[in-house]
Formats: structure tokens, C-alpha cells, sequence
């Protein structure tokens, strides 16, 4: 943190870090707990399961399984569960009613599931990048809020290293960091917060 109060030239300002280091710690932990749980490219993603194969695992392990799961468990088939001569305690014989309203509920949760794939599939929304956009566009909110005197700016390109440099650059990048365990440039998605705020 330290650090970064530094490049943003408030560390002289001690309580003005003290409430962004907390706002920050919030925007951090939400977005590692999504990266936890969402495949992606990102760092500490669960996999890196593409849109399409999250599609073609949700129809083969989620939704066929459960459709021949509820044919099974239909009354008119139930009678082929039988376990006459070995019956046990009748207590310790599920209740097939509340397995396939489960069942059901889950074939439901699986259903939304494959709309949502395929919509972004379809428009080629990719979790990672969209998780990357929504880490910068908080951590420049939380900056407005707790910084104001930071002004967003894409700061100065460098031909040598063909990267733009400045205090509000440096500490996106450095923020970011910090949250995704990544170092990364992120030209485009600062251009489009300091874009944003110049409207």
C-alpha cells in the first residue's frame, strides 16, 4: 500500500490511505472470490474451461443426466426399485419425491446456466477479459471517491517501451496487481475509464 500511496502522492496523507486501503480490500476480496470461482484465463481460476466446453459439459453431465434421472424416478417406474426380498427400514429409503423436486430445481439452475453460456458465447464475452474490465472500473471508482486530486489520465507514451506512463497508470496497473497476483499493462480498459470521466 505503501507503494502505491506513493505513486498516487498521497502518502503523507495518512488517514486518506487508511480508507483506501480498506475500500480496496473490498473490491480485492470480492473479485478473487469470482476468480476463485469462475474459469478463465486469470491467475487462481478454478480451470480454464472455454464458454464452449462449460456448454457441451453443462448439456452431458448436467442436464441428460437428470432428464434420464427423472424418468427413473417417475411413478409409473418406481415399482423397478424395488428391493423385495431385501427390504430395508422404510426410513432408510429416500424420499423420491424430494430427489426429483431437487432434480428438477437443479435441471432448472442447469437450464439458465446453458442460456447464459451461450448468450456470451454468442457475442464472444469472455469471462476473463469481462472480469479484467470490472476489476478496473471499480478500482477507478473506489480512486474517484478516496482520491479526487488523482487525476485520471492514460499518462505519456514511451516509443522505447511502447507504454504510457504516469502516476494514474502506474497505480491501476499496481492496484491490479495486487488484486489478480498479475502484473499487466491494461492500456485499453484505462483508456476507457479516463474516456469515461472526460465525457
Amino acid at each position: 500500500m505503501a507503494e502505491i500511496a506513493k505513486l498516487a502522492r498521497t502518502d503523507d496523507d495518512q488517514d486518506a490511505i487508511t480508507i483506501l486501503q480498506a475500500k480496496l480490500q473490498k473490491v480485492g476480496e470480492e473479485y478473487r472470490r469470482i476468480i476463485s470461482i469462475t474459469p478463465s484465463s486469470l491467475r487462481g481460476a478454478p480451470s480454464t474451461h472455454t464458454l464452449s466446453q462449460r456448454l457441451d459439459w453443462v448439456d452431458a453431465q448436467v442436464l441428460n443426466p437428470i432428464e434420464r434421472l427423472l424418468e427413473a424416478l417417475d411413478p409409473e417406474n418406481r415399482h423397478l426399485l424395488s428391493l423385495w426380498p431385501e427390504e430395508p427400514d422404510p426410513e432408510l429409503i429416500p424420499d423420491y419425491d424430494d430427489i426429483a423436486e431437487g432434480l428438477r430445481s437443479m435441471k432448472l439452475l442447469g437450464q439458465n446456466l446453458a442460456i447464459i453460456l451461450a448468450k456470451y458465447r454468442y457475442h464472444d464475452l469472455q469471462p476473463g477479459p469481462m472480469i479484467r474490465y470490472n476489476i478496473v472500473a471499480a478500482i477507478a471508482a473506489v480512486l474517484d471517491e478516496n482520491l479526487p486530486t488523482l487525476r485520471a489520465s492514460r499518462g505519456t507514451f514511451d516509443p522505447n517501451t511502447k507504454r504510457f506512463h504516469g502516476p494514474y497508470p502506474e497505480v491501476m496497473r499496481r492496484i491490479f496487481q495486487e488484486i489478480t497476483g498479475t502484473y499487466e499493462q491494461l492500456d485499453a480498459l484505462i483508456k476507457e475509464q479516463v474516456d469515461e470521466r472526460r465525457r
